[in-house]
């Protein structure tokens, strides 16, 4: 590594290497090795996330919020324990915490009898003890319900033809006649966090998108579709908001749409709002240096990951970046284009993917000493 002075500060700003290492693993790994070698530099850690699964880690180990734990329905309503994080009058919520794909056997898995009542069970706590702001994190979801479960648990009511109550699953959306919003409503800002700009149905919707990974077959994926169209029906005539069109409403299964129709919503982008979360411009005027990394590198990453984000920032500043990662598939243009100083894969032509995966606690360290040794 080029010793830019005796003394750094360095800046480690990780998102997890997926199936193998967590973020807090990247950093502590980074950590010492470089310590190991020149000890009076000044690293600090900052685990990241792109705003999907694992962002509550991150964000318990950065802002030092408390864990509330309770015991809510899964997504096929069965109780489990799950947990949000809180602090002062703000909440952080992973809907895959309650309403996760990775809650339940790949066997049980069919979004057309999935439901979010879980998730809307975990923002009722949140807002009964006295929190005015929900950040929503909505990756990982087993669902398709567009949000009726969740609003289900808020107080709403969703009617079929004959008056009768209907349960928030997939499967119902069709049946819906009437939606009636509660009486008292509770009153909290909603603020959804996904990346993916989905709309609520269509080829480009929930259903088609995203249904065959939660377990839909063909014939499922178009019940489910129908249900989205007829849910947007509702939505519009019962509680006067057309979500149709608005991208990003198809995300995790139209819960995102549900929550603009019904409650007092924002849609966020996850990258930027894990960053402002963190306050990463203020950490910036402090170093010298910043380490990231994640599990792949890909054309995905040029545009919706946490390494674009992160550059982005750093580019504007002058601060050069150093990339970690499991495998690389971006060429030395796409990575000049993007900022990223030098790149390390612990993948190569001697290792696996698979031996990557399973050995990344032995495989990041070396890769850091080769940068360390250039």
């Amino acid at each position: 590594m080029k010793v830019y002075r005796e003394f750094m500060n360095i800046l480690i700003a990780p998102d997890k290497f997926k199936g193998s290492l967590s973020s807090l693993e990247v950093c502590e790994i980074i950590k010492n090795t470089i310590l190991a070698k020149y000890p009076k530099y000044n690293v600090s850690t900052m685990p990241m996330a792109d705003g999907g699964e694992g962002s509550l880690e991150v964000l318990s180990e950065t802002l030092g919020a408390e864990e509330v734990k309770m015991f809510v329905k899964d997504s096929l309503f069965r109780t489990i324990t799950a947990s949000y994080l809180r602090k002062g009058n703000v909440a952080f919520i992973e809907m895959a915490a309650a309403s996760g794909l990775q809650l339940i056997k790949e066997s049980q898995r069919n979004p057309l009898y999935t439901t979010t009542y879980g998730t809307g069970q975990l923002i009722k706590h949140a807002v009964k003890n006295r929190v005015t702001e929900v950040y929503l994190f909505v990756g990982g979801s087993a669902t398709n319900d567009a949000g009726m479960g969740m609003l289900q648990a808020l107080g709403f009511q969703f009617l079929d033809a004959n008056g009768e109550d209907l349960f928030g699953i997939g499967e119902n959306m069709n049946a819906v006649t009437k939606i009636i919003k509660p009486e008292n409503p509770l009153d909290f800002q909603l603020k959804v966090i996904c990346d993916v700009e989905n709309e609520f149905s269509g080829k480009n919707g929930a259903a088609y998108v995203y249904g065959p990974q939660k377990g839909a077959n063909v014939e499922e994926v178009e019940i489910l579709d129908q249900g989205l169209v007829n849910m947007a029906v509702r939505f519009r005539e019962d509680l006067g908001k057309d979500i149709s069109s608005i991208k990003g409403s198809g995300a995790a299964g139209g819960i995102a749409g549900g929550a603009l129709a019904g409650l007092n919503t924002e849609l966020l982008p996850g990258i930027e709002t894990i960053m402002q979360l963190v306050d990463f411009d203020q950490k910036m005027k402090e170093i010298d240096l910043v380490i990231t990394g994640e599990g792949k590198l890909d054309s995905q990453t040029l545009s919706g990951k946490l390494i674009a984000g992160v550059a982005h920032k750093l580019k504007e500043n002058n601060i050069p970046l150093v990339v970690f990662c499991g495998k690389n598939e971006l060429n030395d243009t796409e990575l000049e284009v993007l900022g990223v100083q030098s790149t390390y894969a612990l993948l190569d032509d001697k290792t696996t993917e698979i031996e990557a995966m399973n050995n990344a606690k032995d495989l990041l360290p070396k890769r850091v000493e080769e940068w360390l040794s250039i």
